[in-house]
């Protein structure tokens, strides 16, 4: 018998149960002898996965001298586990609410505000985040990646960033999929946020000052629900969390991302570029795009261009570094000097 599929784990019955179930499903009055010859299992074995088949209305034993086995109707029996499973699901969310209710009344402390608050729906999350914006004197630090619950667009940072809150942002590519995405991330760095880039984030968050968070429970959009947390241990780690995933990002170059591709001062003490490779500034703005971990669709859109002239140009590029893959090319273009 071979391993065709694994759907049914999920109303409880093992790859083996199934394995077992389908073979008594094809020969209808198959036999336990049989089916260990085709199995190659120890009729013990083949035994125990009846007895629990049947228990699951699966299976049933034919009358007769000799045992012999045939399948219920499929559709009758898995839907009867279905419905089973949807009573315990039901049991389970309703025990989820009354945990819900002892955690909101634990996490209540009349002196301090509470150290955790859930936050019910995506306009309150918002709220917070804002508010937690407006309320900060030192830094806020930031996992940003999809999805959102607010427009990219973040009018109150470049005011706080002129008053000296200090903003360090570590994005997703993802974070720069739609129009005009880079442009804005590329002005709030010019502002002065510190901003770098990592492949991927568990999750998203906002920390102010160090004292508070605000995050959603999960990620799934829509994000219905988040927590807010207060001057507790798990800020603690959430901030040792951030500072360590800093250190493994890369920088974010909005100045290889600009139109006229004009590097700020500081950018000419860099490498210089390899000579002999005559590559113009949308070659090297494409470039920073691909090493910043972009996929295609997102960069044609930030260029202005159609994803099958990306890829044209792309070859082109691939060919001029001698690279066979889009990692090889980001490499390259690094130890040139290039990005």
């Amino acid at each position: 018998m071979v391993d065709e599929s694994r759907a049914l784990e999920v109303v409880g019955i093992s790859a083996f149960d199934e394995r077992v179930y389908r073979g008594v499903l094809a020969c209808p009055g198959i036999t336990v002898q049989e089916l260990v010859m085709r199995s190659g299992e120890s009729a013990g074995r083949i035994q125990s996965s009846l007895g629990r088949l049947r228990a699951m209305g699966l299976v049933s034993r034919l009358w007769g001298r000799a045992p012999r086995w045939t399948a219920t109707n499929p559709g009758t029996a898995i839907r009867s586990l279905v419905r089973d499973m949807q009573s315990e699901l039901d049991q389970l969310t309703d025990t989820a609410d009354e945990l819900e209710a002892a955690f909101r009344t634990v996490g209540t402390d009349p002196e301090g505000g509470g150290q955790f608050e859930v936050l019910a729906g995506p306009e309150e999350q918002a709220r917070w985040y804002v508010r937690l914006q407006q309320e900060a004197k030192e830094e806020v630090l930031t996992f940003d990646r999809p999805p959102y619950v607010l427009d990219y667009h973040n009018p109150l940072q470049t005011g706080l960033l002129r008053n000296g809150v200090r903003y360090r942002t570590l994005y997703v590519p993802e974070a720069f999929d739609h129009a005009g995405a880079l442009d804005e991330v590329g002005a709030l760095i010019r502002a002065g946020e510190e901003a770098r880039i990592l492949p991927r984030l568990p999750f998203k968050m906002a920390i102010v000052d160090r004292r508070r968070a605000v995050m959603p429970l999960h990620m799934d959009p829509p994000l219905t629900r988040g927590v807010l947390i207060r001057g507790s241990t798990m800020v603690v780690a959430l901030v040792e969390l951030f500072e360590r995933l800093w250190r493994e990002a890369l920088p974010v170059r909005p100045e290889l991302w600009s139109v006229d591709g004009s590097p700020p001062p500081a950018a000419e003490e860099e490498q210089d570029p390899e000579p002999g490779l005559d590559l113009g500034v949308e070659d090297r703005r494409l470039l920073a795009l691909l090493a910043a971990g972009l996929k295609d669709d997102a960069i044609a859109r930030q260029l202005g261009t159609s994803p099958r002239s990306l890829r044209r140009r792309l070859r082109h590029l691939l060919d001029e570094l001698n690279a066979e893959t889009r990692f090889q090319a980001g490499a390259q273009a690094g130890r040139r000097g290039l990005v």
